[in-house]
């Protein structure tokens, strides 16, 4: 693994991804709101904008932690959205945790900084048709983490 120089182990369609949903999600309310002017109050509208503050609350939760994610020689570099990005040792990885929706795979990864607090990261991985790509940061982050437990 650290005879490369730079491996990316994130999608290339992370922040296209992320954007788009939020432009998505952008537009979605004055459609809403249009459609509860126009129509008497009924269940459906509540129904609507609870899957809306919902989607709203997925959109906040992944500017918040969604990374970019690159081995660069024998450290883990992961860029949140806004912030600096952070150099982990391979020490410092903590197991990953993955779920699939559709085509694209959620890896969550707590990283333990160097005074002993822990940091929360989330990267993805597409698998769609055009993504053109087939990145496995879930078995990379594993296999990184047995070269710790070897050298341990």
């Amino acid at each position: 693994m650290t005879n490369y120089k730079e491996i990316k182990i994130s999608s290339n369609w992370t922040g296209v991804g992320l954007y788009g949903g939020l432009i998505l999600v952008l537009f979605m309310a004055p459609i809403i709101f249009a459609a509860s002017q126009s129509q008497e109050f009924h269940f459906g509208m509540i129904l609507a904008g609870l899957i809306y503050l919902g989607l709203v609350g997925l959109m906040i939760y992944q500017f918040m932690y969604v990374s970019s994610a690159i081995i660069s020689g024998d450290k883990l570099v992961l860029k949140k959205q806004f912030r600096p990005a952070k150099s982990y040792a391979f020490h410092q990885i903590g197991y990953p945790t993955t779920f699939n929706y559709k085509s694209t795979k959620y890896i969550t990864l707590e990283m333990t900084n160097d005074d002993h607090s822990t940091e929360k990261y989330l990267i993805l991985n597409s698998r769609g048709i055009f993504a053109f790509e087939n990145k496995d940061a879930e078995g990379v982050l594993k296999q990184l983490r047995s070269i710790k437990n070897h050298k341990s």
